[in-house]
């Protein structure tokens, strides 16, 4: 606990109190006195009141994106979101202030970014105060409200009391659930599988449910060809995908702030569309820290919101690699092909790389 004086306000003090005694020599007047003594021990008791007043104040911060301000250790919540955020400070003494300072910081884990806000309130006497902040999220990421340090004044404005002060709320920042183009996104979970069926026999992804006959568009390694010798037409093979193959999707972070915040804006609602055709996924992240790849199971929304939470509680420079490719062959090198999402030029995609 550290206390300073305020030089302005001390000034403006011993300006009142010379200015009494000055009075009192000229015109001898009980009063005079009165007021002298009164203004002698108002400093020592105005500074002990509020040295105690800081050993009684507590404050905490939570936010809640609910309006009945309902407390939750964690909150989620949409981009372009409202939330409240809510200071509480509790005094059970009798004494008070009338200015009294938060001192806290507002960060962005992910970005690696923060900001040092001061709020001012007033402190009365044996009662919680309730400050609430309405603010609109628009970064991704999560975002961290601390505040480390109180300021009370006492009230004469000359001393302040820097009291420690350790609270802390968090919630987590997730794109918005936009509807999904599905189209394209089954073009990009065949052609994965494809492209694993033909590096390598025996490492078939689809099963052959039935033969049927020849139409313009089927693919040529899916003819029969044993078969059709043996016909007048050509015969294919009829495949289904098999239910219990895993589809990896590889999330390639750039370093920049701008192109990471469009990737996982629209990454995410690539990645929702796989999910809702009932794709097993497996997302892949790099951790410079362990220098090996963070992998997270998505076979539904909740876990994907779980896994982008885990990812936002690291800073993105910790995730962006240029080797990612050269890494994903030295760690999985019996993967034939993965989806990678990917930001080219300014498109945002979700492209089939051949992991040789």
């Amino acid at each position: 606990m550290k206390i300073k004086i305020s030089p302005l306000h001390l000034i403006a003090f011993l300006f009142v109190y010379f200015g009494n005694l000055l009075l009192f020599l000229a015109l001898r007047g009980y009063l005079f006195i009165v007021i002298g003594m009164i203004l002698t021990a108002l400093v020592p008791l105005s500074f002990l009141a509020l040295r105690k007043l800081a050993d009684f104040v507590s404050g905490t911060i939570f936010i809640t994106s609910d309006a009945n301000f309902a407390q939750s250790e964690e909150t989620l919540v949409r981009q372009k979101d409202d939330i409240y955020v809510i200071f509480l400070i509790d005094n059970p003494s009798l004494l008070c202030t009338l200015r009294a300072a938060w001192i806290f910081t507002v960060g962005n884990t992910f970005y690696g970014t923060s900001d040092q806000q001061t709020l001012l309130l007033s402190i009365p006497p044996s009662k919680k105060k309730q400050f609430q902040m309405k603010a609109t999220v628009t970064e991704l990421g999560q975002i961290v409200f601390s505040c480390q340090e109180l300021i009370f004044t006492d009230l004469l404005g000359i001393f302040k009391v820097h009291a420690p002060c350790s609270a802390e709320c968090s919630l987590f920042v997730l794109p918005k659930q936009l509807t999904i183009e599905r189209s394209e996104l089954l073009d990009a979970r065949f052609g994965a599988a494809e492209l694993s069926e033909c590096q390598r026999k025996g490492s078939d992804y689809s099963e052959v449910t039935d033969i049927r006959t020849y139409q313009p568009g089927d693919r040529p390694k899916d003819i029969h060809w044993k078969l059709s010798a043996r016909q007048q037409e050509l015969i294919v093979k009829e495949r289904t995908t098999l239910a219990g193959s895993e589809q990896i999707v590889l999330i390639a972070l750039p370093p920049k702030k701008a192109d990471a915040e469009k990737l996982l804006t629209e990454g995410y609602r690539k990645i929702r569309g796989l999910i809702a055709e009932q794709t097993s996924l497996r997302l892949l992240i790099w951790e410079n820290c362990s220098f090996s790849f963070a992998s997270y199971p998505c076979d539904s929304e909740a876990a994907l919101d779980a896994a982008f939470c885990t990812i936002f509680r690291t800073d993105l420079q910790s995730h962006s690699s240029q080797m990612l490719q050269q890494y994903m062959r030295n760690c999985y090198p019996q993967l034939e092909s993965y989806l990678c999402l990917t930001k080219k030029e300014e498109m945002i995609q979700l492209e089939v790389c051949i992991n040789v």
